[in-house]
């Protein structure tokens, strides 16, 4: 049953539509984790999150005409997989000096520790916010891997407010991880993901209104 049937059955098609989303959300985790261990984790994470950027930002009906949330994410995958890894080679980086700051901090008391502790979640949180722009990124513009990094920094950067929504949804999503434990199996990367890629797509539709919608 489409969108708009569904839309016709009155608060009914509304429960229907709540569990279609739901059933998506469910889907695109799973298919998140097997792209990521189809590129052996370090060369499918950046490739999977732009392929389920690119499911999320789509309505139903758009994911119905294109023949649905896996084919859709597939096509993405396979599309993004050069670029995604090549705009995902900071971010190893990133996460190596995160790692290296990890192992060293136990190490470390007094002013020392703070400072690295602070420099180390202000990095943390600057190359994910930097990440998920850049997966956004990925599908709207098929721009070079190094142009992309550089306009995802640019709106880091300039858009607080975006970022701090962004830092929040996701903040909220770990609680509720936490307290419904069979959360995160099912949609802990979906929901945030999904949350934060509207958020940055908002924020990137308002800076280029030229660009087409999705």
């Amino acid at each position: 049953m489409n969108t708009e049937a569904q839309l016709g059955l009155g608060w009914t098609g509304r429960v229907m539509q709540l569990l279609n989303a739901a059933c998506t959300l469910v889907l695109v985790n799973l298919l998140f984790a097997a792209g990521t261990l189809a590129g052996l984790g370090v060369l499918g994470i950046m490739p999977a999150g732009a392929a389920a950027a690119s499911v999320l930002l789509r309505d139903s009906t758009t994911l119905e005409r294109e023949g649905g949330a896996t084919r859709v994410f597939v096509r993405a995958y396979r599309r993004s997989f050069l670029r995604a890894n090549l705009a995902g080679i900071p971010f190893l980086a990133a996460a190596a000096l995160l790692a290296a700051d990890a192992l060293v901090l136990p190490r470390l008391t007094g002013p020392a520790a703070a400072v690295l502790t602070t420099l180390t979640v202000a990095i943390a949180l600057a190359a994910l916010l930097t990440g998920i722009v850049v997966v956004t990124l990925l599908e709207r513009y098929d721009d070079p891997p190094a142009a992309l990094l550089r306009y995802a920094v640019t709106v880091t950067l300039t858009s607080p407010a975006t970022g701090a929504g962004v830092v929040v949804a996701l903040a909220a999503c770990g609680l509720i991880a936490l307290a419904v434990p069979v959360f995160a199996p099912l949609a802990g990367a979906s929901v945030p993901l999904a949350i934060a890629v509207r958020l940055i797509d908002r924020r990137l539709a308002h800076l280029d209104p030229a660009h087409p919608n999705h």
